[in-house]
């Protein structure tokens, strides 16, 4: 009985819900709450972030000590090559176009254009011109008219063979016009012929490299010094050079290699006297250890020079590079050799006012020297410190036969055996991308067989102090002032027996050269971009040779634009 009584009531609980309403099971409930911030103390990590970079295997580049001295042109204000030409990514655009102007009468205009740019072939043209005329007076206070007008134009290819080779050539031909003064007056009219050709080959044919040179030049002026003298002839020459090199690298570290060249330059009969020949042979073994942050060259020089004397010479050729962290680098050569035909067009590359009816024989350095080291950069800021020494044999440098005659403006040259000795010092400085500054002094001792057989003008000291601000990326600011001092040229009593030969001279002075420059720059677009600079902006006063004045305030502006 009481069992039945549980069930029952068990029962009638499970039944109830069933019979409630869904009002009765909704109720409202209000909940009110005070939240109150509290500030938690911060505390830092004691981690940084990390960069997770996958390995990245250290290569070599292949490259070469041997280089060709690129010509300097006369003292004429020359547009800037495009910046594409040296930048590694190829440039988006075929052509470009760069015209300034500045008065009185400066013009300069560089324009290219590559007709075929594709991974394999790039064949490409280009012409410049650069002018200037202008007034000025001499070292006699004669006020005459100077003027100088050169233009060149070319063609450039080079074709990549896939797996085998890189071939390069080029053309091109050159014309120079220009007034050859006097001391008196603006002398006579002159102008000069080129003709430029070459054709190099490189290939790599496993742990074995090689590289084929050939060169030829053709250069002529039309006028010899002085159409009255009989059997005197305006100079033409032919000048060419073969160039042969292999490298073979037994491993990542040791190499072997071998250079060898052979020039020639062939001159007319200009002086009644017969035509002659001027030329060398040169060969150059070495041994090439590369390591990680250095590089050591240990060589010989073998040359054979035909010249005034014929003659075979042996010399060293030691170089090192070693740079044990990215904030030194030191680097020592010592070597000889290196025999320069000074050809006529070499001479006129640095100095149109020489002597058209000269030639002069091969020179050679008898032993040079040089050492330097670059510390930095540390917070922006790098110092270098280099010097040389050395010996040169048979070199030509401008020489007056009598100061008070008109010669002496006439591009005379003598040859002299040198001590070159040259010194220096440079402070880098920059600031993010916004500002770069340079301060450097270079020295150089002055006698008549002692200085740095680079400087045509004998300087004693060169400063240099250039500032460059990029205020906005597109805008682009130099400011500089450069100082060439203790310039000169020498006077030379010669020899009746020898007119080739001095028995006394006497020191001239040039001025000093110094020039306060200001140039600006500003991209529109990245196609079209307008520029300007003003050079000597003080009116400074000097003789570029003697008896050839400075221009005085000189620049161009201009528009460039690429295509």
């Amino acid at each position: 009985m009481k069992r039945f009584v549980y069930i029952t009531i068990l029962g009638a609980a499970l039944a109830m819900p069933g019979a409630m309403t869904a009002d009765d099971l909704n109720k409202e409930i209000t909940v009110e709450k005070d939240i109150v911030p509290q500030e938690r103390e911060a505390s830092r990590l004691n981690r940084l972030p990390q960069l997770s970079l996958s390995p990245v295997q250290a290569k070599k580049l292949s490259w070469t000590d041997r280089a060709i001295a690129a010509p300097v042109t006369n003292d004429i204000s020359v547009l800037a090559p495009a910046s594409y030409a040296a930048s590694i990514a190829r440039s988006p655009y075929r052509g470009y176009i760069d015209l300034g102007y500045f008065p009185a009468m400066q013009l300069g205009l560089s324009a290219g254009y590559r007709f075929i740019d594709s991974d394999a072939t790039r064949l490409g043209a280009w012409l410049q011109y650069d002018g200037s005329q202008y007034k000025r007076e001499n070292v006699l206070g004669n006020k005459l008219s100077y003027r100088d007008h050169s233009g060149a134009l070319g063609l450039s290819l080079t074709n990549d063979f896939e797996d085998i080779g890189t071939l390069k050539a080029r053309l091109s031909y050159g014309m120079s016009t220009f007034n050859f003064p006097t001391l008196e007056d603006k002398g006579l009219s002159q102008s000069t012929n080129r003709v430029d050709f070459g054709l190099g080959w490189h290939s790599t044919l496993g742990a074995f490299s090689y590289n084929i040179g050939l060169d030829y030049d053709y250069f002529g002026f039309s006028k010899a010094v002085n159409d009255e003298l009989p059997g005197l002839k305006a100079l033409n020459e032919n000048t060419a050079r073969l160039s042969l090199g292999g490298l073979y690298s037994f491993d990542e570290f040791n190499n072997v290699g071998l250079d060898l060249i052979g020039a020639v330059n062939g001159v007319n009969d200009f002086a009644g006297i017969g035509s002659h020949t001027f030329a060398y042979i040169q060969a150059s073994p070495y041994y090439l250890n590369r390591g990680k942050n250095y590089s050591v060259r240990l060589g010989i020089e073998f040359d054979y020079i035909k010249g005034l004397e014929n003659k075979t010479r042996i010399y060293p050729d030691v170089r090192l590079d070693w740079s044990p962290s990215s904030s030194f680098a030191l680097y020592a050569r010592f070597y000889g050799g290196n025999p320069n035909l000074n050809s006529a067009s070499e001479l006129f590359d640095q100095n149109h006012y020489i002597n058209p009816s000269m030639s002069f024989g091969p020179s050679w350095d008898k032993y040079t020297g040089r050492l330097g080291f670059i510390v930095g950069p540390f917070a922006g800021a790098s110092f270098e410190i280099w010097g040389g020494y050395g010996k040169v044999s048979s070199l030509p440098l401008p020489a007056l036969v009598d100061e008070n005659t008109s010669i002496s403006a006439m591009g005379y040259y003598a040859t002299f055996n040198m001590t070159s000795v040259n010194y220096g010092i440079a402070f880098n400085y920059t600031y993010r991308d916004l500002a770069k500054l340079r301060l450097s002094y270079e020295g150089a001792p002055q006698d008549i067989d002692k200085g740095y057989a680079l400087w045509l003008d004998r300087a004693r000291n060169v400063f240099d102090a250039t500032v460059t601000v990029t205020p906005v990326k597109a805008l682009d600011l130099e400011l500089a002032y450069r100082l060439r001092s203790g310039r000169s040229v020498y006077a030379l009593d010669l020899s009746e027996e020898n007119p080739f030969d001095h028995i006394a001279y006497t020191k001239v002075g040039l001025g000093n050269a110094g020039s306060l420059d200001f140039g600006a720059a500003y991209r529109i677009t990245p196609q079209f971009s307008v520029w300007a600079r003003g050079e000597n902006l003080l009116n400074g006063k000097w003789q570029e040779v003697y008896g050839i004045p400075n221009k005085g305030i000189t620049g161009l502006i201009g528009i460039g634009y690429k295509f």
